[in-house]
């Protein structure tokens, strides 16, 4: 919630007439301007006022956005497989001298270790070393990059990336030799009879023995037609899959952070003009009341006054509730408390000039559509490995085996050993190979659908945002002159209000229309930033140049 100084106070001396209270009243509303005012002057306090200087903030509205420092061209987009840093932690890595927590996992060590001091040191008062959560001054960087040093997802994907490499160790495992030994002992009878079972045959011989027996089977695959192969090269797709959806969930943590960002910077602003415009409304109620006591003023003007204030007072309730939702947010996606925010920066020199050249990027370098396609990849990989199964697969078998027999009187031993090349061919299966590669081949189907989906959405999200910057930018100089006009038009209405040339309607809706217009001002220097960032976003960029970092390729 928006923290504000607020001064009160009570004046007790009666008034000296009503005409020389409405000059001053006047006077003072037609210098009342963003800044805020102060009324001078005595007389009794009425019902529904308030002390007139405006509750003072700690930050100015963020207009006009700061450029950011530049240190030359962009880097290279890297090809779509690269660009994702390796997720392993090193647990000897301390931020900022600290004992490493949870946060410091759910970042890959490469962007971590070259986080911004400044983002480093904010971690250190983030919950876990300071439960009060006290509220520090932060800027855009700063917070994108606590964002992606405390959100729990991230972990989730690293994990899933160890998990995939693991699956490339044990498709790669097949390849090898595999060895198997065995090693048994216990008792052993063995006989031979003549005649029937039934009656009692006649015994040729019959023996009890101990037994111990050993064998060594060692396999090495010749040939699969490429059934492993196949295997080893999807497991790697999935892998690197893996680290795209890592990259994407970190883009997708550094925009909601911006806009939650933004959208703090913006309720706070917002807030501070609705402050203004209610402290107008206070003076011009102070006025008319003060009018009406002398007869001069109807008891519907002081109604009209007092209705429009509390409309005033209720839109900022809504503006109260939406800042608060927005601190809330950003406090679960950073750990950090928000106190005084800096302006952001414009990020119109890190974007192409056209939309075409964005789109170039977006389509080389868009993490979501880079793991989409891996994902489709390695489908194909799986169709290759469902067809190969069903050729016939040629291992190398050497098997040695040995029995030795410990009879009391008598023992003997059996030794045998083979090296054989054993070629294993599945003739029936009852339509199972077949039902398999059909479903595969499905789901690559649906695979491939949802890659053009989400193509086609993101190149027409790319457009829109580059509409929406020129939108913004040329409705810009179009808001201000209105704001100027609207400016001038509320204190020609206030003074001439004050000669009688102007009914309170009049004022009334010169004010609000000042307040309209002002509104738009702030929500428009906005606009163009957030699809700026919507932009980054699709390039795949945002984290780098919030964050400051580029990762390496893997």
């Amino acid at each position: 919630m928006l923290r504000v100084r607020k001064e009160t106070g009570r004046r007790t001396t009666a008034h000296s007439g009503g005409r020389a209270l409405l000059s001053a009243g006047l006077g003072a509303l037609a210098v009342l301007g963003l800044g805020g005012c102060q009324l001078g002057g005595t007389g009794p306090k009425p019902e529904l006022s308030a002390a007139c200087t405006p509750r003072p903030v700690e930050f100015g509205p963020p207009m006009p956005c700061a450029e950011p420092e530049t240190t030359g061209a962009l880097a290279p987009a890297a090809s779509v497989a690269g660009n994702l840093p390796e997720p392993s932690w090193d647990p000897a890595v301390r931020p900022g001298g600290r004992e490493p927590g949870g946060r410091d996992l759910a970042i890959p060590p490469e962007l971590r270790e070259a986080m911004p001091g400044a983002s480093v040191a904010l971690l250190a008062q983030a919950p876990d070393v300071n439960p009060a959560r006290r509220p520090v001054t932060l800027k855009l960087a700063d917070s994108v990059a606590a964002a992606l040093m405390t959100y729990p997802e991230l972990r989730v994907n690293e994990a899933r990336i160890r998990e995939a490499r693991a699956g490339v160790n044990i498709s790669e495992s097949a390849l090898y030799p595999s060895a198997d030994l065995r090693v048994a002992a216990g008792g052993n009878f063995s006989g031979s009879y003549q005649g029937v079972v039934v009656p009692m045959p006649t015994v040729s011989s019959r023996s009890t023995d101990g037994r111990v027996d050993g064998g060594l089977i060692l396999r090495q695959l010749v040939y699969d037609f490429g059934a492993t192969r196949s295997d080893i090269e999807r497991s790697q797709l999935l892998r690197d899959s893996e680290k795209m959806k890592l990259r994407d969930k970190a883009e997708d943590v550094a925009h909601k952070t911006t806009l939650t960002y933004l959208r703090m910077l913006e309720h706070r602003a917002l807030l501070t003009h609705v402050d203004e415009t209610i402290a107008s409304h206070e003076n011009l109620l102070r006025v008319i009341t003060a009018h009406g006591v002398e007869g001069q003023a109807s008891s519907a003007d002081v109604s009209r006054v007092t209705a429009r204030l509390i409309d005033v007072r209720a839109i900022r309730s809504d503006i109260s509730l939406q800042l608060l939702g927005a601190e809330d947010q950003f406090e679960r996606l950073t750990q950090l408390r928000p106190g005084k925010l800096l302006p952001p920066p414009a990020l119109k020199a890190l974007l192409p000039r056209t939309p075409d050249d964005a789109i170039a990027r977006v389509l080389a370098n868009n993490p979501r559509l880079g793991a989409m396609d891996m994902t489709n990849q390695s489908i194909r990989k799986e169709l290759e490995i469902q067809r190969a199964s069903v050729m016939p697969k040629v291992n190398l078998e050497v098997e040695s085996e040995s029995k030795n027999y410990r009879n009391p009187s008598l023992g003997t031993s059996q030794a045998e050993g083979r090296a054989m090349l054993a070629m294993r061919y599945r003739l029936l299966d009852g339509g199972l190979s077949r039902a398999v590669s059909d479903q595969i081949a499905a789901r690559l189907e649906g695979g491939d659908s949802g890659f053009i989906h989400e193509r086609l959405q993101i190149v027409a999200d790319v457009r829109q945002a580059y509409r929406a910057i020129e939108s913004a930018e040329r409705k810009t100089k179009l808001v201000a002159e209105g704001v100027e006009s609207s400016r001038r038009v509320r204190d020609l209405y206030t003074e001439q209000f004050g000669a009688g040339k102007r009914t309170i309607f009049e004022l009334l809706d010169g004010q609000m229309a000042f307040y309209t217009a002002r509104r738009s001002q702030i929500e428009t220097s906005f606009e163009a930033v957030r699809a700026r960032a919507d932009v980054l976003k699709a390039m795949g960029d945002l984290t780098v140049e919030l964050a400051g970092v580029r990762p390496k390729s893997p």
